[in-house]
This record gives C-alpha cells, sequence and structure tokens, in this order.
C-alpha cells in the first residue's frame, strides 16, 4: 500500500510529502565515476530510495532538495559516503519518539567544506568519536527511527558547508544541499531516483 501511494504522489507530480517536486536540472549532478561519495550502507546492501528531491520546500529556499531517504531496518549498518573529520553527533534520543529536533545523528566534514549528514540513528547507535577522521566506508552508526520520522530509515544530504547545528539545521547559507550521486552503484546520473532500488557494490 505504501509503495502504491508513492507510486501515485509521483505520478501526479507531488513529492511523497505532498509537495510539487520541481524539475531537476541534471548537469548540475558530477560524472557518477568521477563522484567522491559511495552509497552510505555497506557493500551488497540493496536498498529503495523512498525521498529523493521530496523535501523540497519553497519556504525554506529548497535547501532540502538534494536530501535523500533510504526505509531500511533499525540496526543497519551506515558507512560514511565519504572521507572526512567527525564534527557533530548524537545518540541519546529513544527510537519511535516522534519528536522533531530529537532525531541522532553523525556529520562529517569533508576536505572541500561539504558536510555529509545522517540521521535518524538509533539509540547509542553512534560508532564514531568527535573529531575522529574517517575513510569512506568506515562503519560509522546503526540506524534508526529517531526524531521526526514515519518509519525506520536513514536521511542522507551533503550541504555546502557548516555544521548547522539543530535548531538551526537548515540556516542559509550553509543550509543549501549538494547533488551527489554514488560511485559504486548502477548508473544514475541525474542522482538516485525514487521509487529505485540501489546495491552497494
Amino acid at each position: 500500500m505504501k509503495k502504491q501511494l508513492l507510486s501515485l504522489l509521483l505520478a501526479g507530480g507531488l513529492s511523497a510529502c505532498g509537495y510539487a517536486t520541481p524539475e531537476v536540472n541534471c548537469e548540475v549532478f558530477a560524472e557518477q565515476g568521477k563522484s567522491l561519495y559511495q552509497l552510505p550502507y555497506q557493500k551488497g546492501e540493496t536498498f529503495e530510495v523512498y525521498a529523493a528531491t521530496s523535501h523540497y520546500r519553497k519556504a525554506n529556499q529548497g535547501v532540502g532538495l538534494y536530501a535523500i531517504d533510504f526505509p531500511m531496518p533499525i540496526g543497519t549498518k551506515i558507512v560514511a559516503s565519504r572521507a572526512g573529520e567527525v564534527v557533530a553527533l548524537r545518540e541519546e534520543f529513544k527510537d519511535n519518539n516522534g519528536v522533531d529536533l530529537q532525531e541522532n545523528f553523525v556529520f562529517i566534514l569533508h576536505d572541500d567544506g561539504t558536510v555529509a549528514r545522517y540521521f535518524h540513528l538509533t539509540y547509542n547507535g553512534v560508532l564514531v568519536s568527535l573529531g575522529e577522521m574517517v575513510e569512506a566506508g568506515q562503519i560509522i552508526a546503526l540506524s534508526g527511527n529517531t526524531g521526526q520520522s514515519g518509519g525506520p530509515h536513514l536521511h542522507f544530504d551533503v550541504q555546502q558547508c557548516g555544521p548547522n547545528l539543530p535548531p538551526g539545521y537548515n540556516k542559509l547559507p550553509c543550509g543549501q544541499t549538494v547533488p551527489v550521486v554514488f560511485n559504486n552503484t548502477q548508473a544514475h546520473e541525474c542522482g538516485v531516483q525514487e521509487g529505485h532500488r540501489y546495491t552497494a557494490r
């Protein structure tokens, strides 16, 4: 039923959140073979993309345009999509709390100033330390269902600078998300697509 609802929304030009999904210019995405990012889960794992551009809101100037949601069971191992430094983390909130701004997360700063954000992690599910340098593919956390969430999933995005800490997650100018493609899965030159499944290789 959930997949049917998603299909109807997308067919009607609406996102899963009920907002009109803007057209995405494919030219803003890097060549997949040159991307520095890999899928944020372990090799051999396959997950569907539930939301790709549907975090878009005109009200907040579209800062979430390139954020991605991957539904997955609580406790799934999350890996760093790109190498960098852990600059923020939180793991004290319990799963299924349903409270906005009470989600667990890890933020990783890259050498170009961008920040990857991994949200809705499980209680005590952060496996790295503040200031730690991590490599792409390193296990950093366990997925969960904390904060304002419609079900267990990983929310992943890359902001152009930061880190933006709560409650100012999307504060501009750093809040704008960056278009990302992943170098370790099937072709998706215009970004991953909602309703499609991607296997990490």
